[in-house]
């Protein structure tokens, strides 16, 4: 299917409205969101148990047997692709339901094969990524080693303390840009989702391809936006350690029996599930930002 975004055109975004549209979503739509991600993690946990068991067992006998181990990893594999796409179906069903209306449970068949496809295209673009990785750390060796020569970039300078201020200053260099290049190529993706969830595709490639058009006018900002939510997630995190660190680590010790439960039912509430919960509204407020359409029509 083709993507149909009403004749509109890429706007450009500004962080503060960022914000506002991805809360706007939430607030909208967090019930929905509860269910259908909930019942999303319920349905691979149980997978993940009747999957897996046999796997883990496997591969904790199978020291000294490739074959075994080989096998059990394309179980744990299988797992990742089947746990994706539940997930991701669950998303796109999110993202319809919040962004065009309608009721989620109609559309669970598109959802399902909406989420596989989906899948397999984040696993087809990870691959790239990995092979061009790969390519430009190969090369960035190469002019590493031409600058500060084989002596400089050995494993015993960096063990006794040697190396040159230069070499250190270039690796920060190199890692800093390489974190800037992710955000900015996943900004440049983000409303993938959206784009399926609104036109009911199933053709991640062809949203891929629009998201990549429309995020252009923002692509910056779109990073800005993500480095600052990291910045404010682990600055939350850091508090919610410093306020509830002693409690949970006491909960969750060997001997705390049901308390480690308890323990990791509160990390999960405090922390993962509104970090889910905001994850899943950051690509709809960013499309309902840079497709011209009005947003009010949703989120008011």
């Amino acid at each position: 299917m083709g993507f149909n975004n009403g004749g509109s055109v890429m706007t450009k975004m500004s962080i503060g409205a960022a914000f506002s549209e991805t809360f706007a979503f939430l607030k909208a739509n967090w019930m929905q969101m509860l269910i259908w991600l909930g019942g999303a993690v319920v349905v691979v946990c149980l997978l993940g148990w009747l999957m897996l068991r046999n796997a883990m067992t496997t591969m904790m006998m199978a020291q000294g047997d490739p074959s075994a181990a080989l096998g059990s990893l394309g179980s744990f594999l299988l797992f990742g692709i089947v746990a994706g796409t539940i997930v991701y179906a669950a998303s796109l069903l999110i993202w319809r339901t919040g962004l065009v209306g309608g009721e989620p449970a109609s559309d669970i068949g598109w959802g399902l094969g909406a989420g596989a496809a989906f899948m397999f295209a984040q696993f087809v673009v990870q691959i790239a990524l990995v092979i061009v990785m790969y390519i430009v750390m190969f090369i960035i060796g190469l002019l590493a080693l031409a600058l500060f020569g084989a002596s400089g970039m050995s494993l015993e300078s960096f063990a006794t303390g040697g190396a040159s201020a230069g070499l250190i200053l270039f690796g920060a260099i190199f890692y800093i840009a390489l974190i800037a290049f992710f955000l900015w190529f996943y900004g440049r993706l983000t409303v993938a989702g959206p784009l399926m969830a609104v036109n009911r595709s199933s053709n991640p490639f062809s949203a891929m391809a629009e998201s990549w058009k429309l995020t252009s006018a923002s692509q910056w900002t779109i990073v800005g936006f993500y480095l600052l939510l990291i910045v404010l997630f682990l600055v939350v995190f850091f508090v919610i350690s410093l306020v509830l660190g002693g409690v949970m680590a006491a909960m969750m010790t060997p001997d705390a029996g049901a308390g480690s439960m308890i323990g990791a039912l509160v990390v999960a509430l405090l922390v993962y599930v509104p970090i889910v919960l905001i994850s899943v509204s950051i690509p709809a407020g960013i499309y309902r930002l840079i497709s011209a359409k009005s947003s009010s029509d949703v989120f008011g």
